[in-house]
């Protein structure tokens, strides 16, 4: 019953934000952020910690105003992503410009598919359902199943729905790998904390973090570019994406140079976050490993 109750409210809140205006809805969207600031103070703490570690030479006042910020932003997140399933997907478009779209269909024309990697900043949601709208073709998106099945199910039919392809994380490697041979784009998030295990660690605003090798090997071994997509929202609430190729030239595929590929995009990362973070979601346990 809690999940058919979370999935009910999820729909009726989305339907309601799908008729405000950008305005309103941010609006609205800051006052749950500051709802859902209130609701967990060890969530609340996680955050304050991890933007006081990032950023030493801010002062306690600065720390406590980003960390508002950002549950600002995670209130407006969400009224978007619940708002999308009843949004045209002219209005979705309208929502997000891709300035340089071209680099995308310029290195397609390599023949090597093409890895498009993001983060948690801005609306990652709205990412990768507009870009699949804008290059006229399905991105495989691989992705994190959610604890409530019947959100998973949501989301991933809204995912579907312009197109895209989506895969588990743990079932993933086998179709980017098709896909990259097909010349097809594939894209994955991040910054989330990778396997402790398996994974490398990395310096991450100043302490180690684990971070997926994945995309940095996929795009060695294949010879996949790289290309780093991050949508920043606007005082208006409309999002511009910066897409950047993560230069590879110079690296063969081998261990060490897989390391440091994963360096420069981790560090394209930490550049995008510091341009606007209070974007980016600092609830999450970043650094919840150690090396």
């Amino acid at each position: 019953m809690k999940n058919i109750f979370i999935l009910f409210l999820f729909r009726s809140i989305g339907i309601l934000s799908a008729i405000l205006s950008c305005s309103l809805r941010n609006k609205i969207g800051s006052i749950i952020g500051f709802i859902l600031r209130k609701l967990s103070k060890k969530r609340e703490s996680i955050t304050f910690d991890n933007i006081k570690h990032a950023f030493p030479h801010k002062d306690h006042q600065e720390y406590s105003r980003l960390t508002s910020l950002s549950y600002q932003n995670l209130g407006i997140v969400l009224l978007e992503i619940s708002a999308m399933p009843f949004l045209s997907d002219t209005k979705i478009k309208s929502m997000m410009s891709f300035p340089h779209i071209e680099i995308i269909h310029t290195l397609l024309q390599k023949g090597k598919g093409i890895i498009l990697i993001s983060a948690h900043i801005g609306n990652w949601e709205l990412l990768a359902y507009a870009a699949g709208l804008v290059m006229e073709q399905s991105v495989l998106l691989v992705a994190k199943e959610q604890r409530n099945p019947l959100i998973h199910k949501a989301i991933t039919s809204l995912r579907q729905r312009a197109g895209n392809i989506t895969v588990s994380m743990e079932k993933a490697a086998k179709p980017l790998i098709n896909s990259l041979k097909e010349n097809k784009p594939i894209a994955l998030l991040v910054d989330q904390a990778a396997d402790p295990k398996n994974d490398v660690f990395l310096p991450f605003f100043g302490r180690k973090a684990a971070v997926f090798e994945a995309p940095a090997s996929l795009s060695l071994r294949y010879s996949a570019p790289l290309v780093f997509c991050i949508p920043h929202r606007d005082k208006h609430g409309h999002y511009t994406v910066t897409m950047k190729e993560i230069q590879s030239d110079d690296l063969s595929f081998s261990k060490e140079n897989v390391f440091h590929l994963t360096q420069r995009h981790l560090k394209e990362l930490e550049h995008a976050i510091e341009q606007a973070p209070e974007q980016w979601t600092w609830q999450h346990n970043r650094w919840k490993y150690e090396a």
